[in-house]
């Protein structure tokens, strides 16, 4: 009986650290080790260059961006079918809001379609405001804003609540909240973004005098690994009883 509880145990930690270590190992150091490899062709296939595009459009042809899209896509998805899914009023408004937040970054990644649009119809659309969070309130672009607001969404819930969760007596919040592998997931994901950061600052996206297409966007790399965590966070929502 022991040996089965070990064994359980040994096979339990193994499909953890594959989840949140393993994965999101492999998935950032094949993207930073294409971007800054020094060779053009890869780095293309991270964020390419398309002369009949805006040059603010390229990247979101890359495999980086289009990942992204994806994993978007499969929240949304997962959220979707847990709203369905659930009959209580609690669950299921959880679910909706869930969803309504995820349609609406998942829309402003793909700038509403216009760029595929123009993918598509080899030419420039002419429009110029294509996001909200590429626009400016008060002098300042509200994707600064953005940011911030889903940094502190992601200290809360992958860091903070796993924390806290034994020490709030509440069935409810101890049944959403997160595991504290999400801890380690949310330490790493801050480290694969540092890192990008600094190869950025020391040159390596510098290819023959020109700047990779990231070069003020390299950002990108954590919220693929956010939207990574988000995807594996609305699986254990819609899978809890």
């Amino acid at each position: 009986m022991e040996a089965d509880v070990f064994q359980g145990l040994k096979q339990d930690m193994k499909k953890e650290l594959t989840i949140f270590v393993i994965i999101p190992l492999l998935i950032n150091g094949l993207f930073l080790g294409l971007y800054f490899s020094g060779v053009g062709g890869l780095q293309q296939v991270v964020a390419p260059t398309i002369n009949w595009l805006p040059q603010n459009s390229w990247r979101e042809f890359g495999l980086l961006e289009q990942l992204q899209n994806l994993l978007l896509l499969a929240v949304l998805t997962i959220l979707v079918l847990g709203a369905f899914r659930k009959t209580g009023v609690l669950d299921k408004g959880i679910m909706v809001a869930g969803s309504i937040v995820f349609l609406f970054l998942f829309l402003e990644e793909i700038d509403y379609g216009i760029n595929f649009y123009e993918y598509l119809t080899g030419g420039d659309s002419g429009i110029r405001l294509r996001n909200w969070h590429n626009q400016e309130s008060d002098g300042q672009q509200n994707i600064s804003r953005f940011k911030q607001i889903m940094d502190g969404m992601m200290f809360l819930l992958f860091f903070l609540l796993p924390l806290v969760k034994n020490k709030i007596p509440i069935p409810f919040v101890q049944d959403i909240a997160p595991s504290r592998w999400f801890i380690l997931g949310f330490a790493l994901t801050i480290s694969y973004a540092r890192l990008a950061h600094f190869l950025d600052d020391q040159g390596m996206a510098t290819i023959n005098g020109v700047e990779g297409n990231l070069s003020s966007n390299i950002s990108e790399f954590r919220e693929l690994s956010n939207y990574y965590f988000f995807m594996i966070y609305a699986l254990h929502l819609v899978r809890r009883n």
